[in-house]
C-alpha cells in the first residue's frame, strides 16, 4: 500500500501544471499538494530576498498559498503559472506582514526545510556581469551587502541570477515595461557594487588589509 501511495505521488509530481490546476479546481486535494511542495522552495527564496529575516519567511509563504489556493479559479493561463507564483510571491513579500492571519490546511508530512541559495556577486566580462555563487564565510558579507538595497534591486536580482527570469519574464512578474527591467538591473548591481566596496573595504581595514574575495 505505502508503494502504491508512493507511486501515486510520483506520477502526480510529474504532470504539467495546467493539468495540476485544471484537477485542483475539479476538487482533487492531490494537485495541490504537488503545487506546495513544488514550489515552496522557490517562493521562500523570494520571500527571503525581500523581508532579510528567516522568521518570516514562513508566514510570508503561508500567506502566498492561501492566496493561490483561493485564486487558482482566477488563473486564465496568459502567463505561465510559475510567473503567475512569483508576480503574488512578490507582491506578498513587499506588503508589510498582516497580524491577522486566516490559514488553510495546507499539504503537512515530511517535507524537508527550504534551504537559502548562495548569494550572488558580480563581475563585469565585458558588457556581460557574470554570476558567481558565494558560500560559507563570504556568504554573510554578500547577504549584509544585498540587506542595504532597495527591496526592489533585491527582488529583480534575485529573479534574475538565482531564479533565472529573462527580461521578458521578470516584466510580465512585475508588471513592468522591459526597458524599466533594464534600467532596474543596471541600477540594482551598481548598488550591490557599492555596497559591497563598503563593507569590504571595512573589512580589509579590520583585517589590516587582507583579501577576503
Amino acid at each position: 500500500m505505502a508503494n502504491a501511495n508512493k507511486q501515486d505521488q510520483a506520477d502526480w509530481s510529474s504532470l504539467d501544471d495546467d493539468i495540476l490546476v485544471k484537477a485542483h479546481l475539479k476538487g482533487d486535494p492531490r494537485a495541490f499538494e504537488v503545487l506546495f511542495k513544488k514550489y515552496r522552495e522557490m517562493v521562500a527564496r523570494l520571500v527571503y530576498s525581500v523581508v532579510k529575516h528567516e522568521s518570516q519567511v514562513e508566514d510570508v509563504v503561508q500567506d502566498v498559498f492561501l492566496l493561490l489556493h483561493r485564486n487558482l479559479a482566477k488563473f486564465r493561463g496568459h502567463s505561465a503559472l510559475k510567473t503567475w507564483i512569483y508576480r503574488i510571491t512578490v507582491n506578498e513579500a513587499l506588503r508589510n506582514l498582516s497580524k491577522n492571519k486566516r490559514w488553510v490546511a495546507l499539504p503537512e508530512g515530511d517535507l524537508e526545510p527550504y534551504q537559502m541559495s548562495p548569494v550572488i556577486v558580480f563581475f563585469n566580462q565585458g558588457d556581460s556581469p557574470e554570476r558567481v555563487m558565494i558560500e560559507g564565510e563570504q556568504k554573510e558579507i554578500i547577504q549584509n551587502a544585498l540587506g542595504t538595497l532597495k527591496p526592489q534591486h533585491r527582488i529583480i536580482l534575485n529573479l534574475y541570477y538565482l531564479e533565472d527570469l529573462n527580461v521578458q519574464e521578470i516584466s510580465e512578474t512585475l508588471e513592468i515595461p522591459e526597458g524599466s527591467v533594464k534600467s532596474r538591473l543596471f541600477y540594482a548591481r551598481e548598488a550591490l557594487r557599492k555596497s559591497l566596496d563598503t563593507f569590504l573595504g571595512r573589512i580589509q581595514h579590520n583585517m589590516g588589509g587582507t583579501n577576503v574575495l
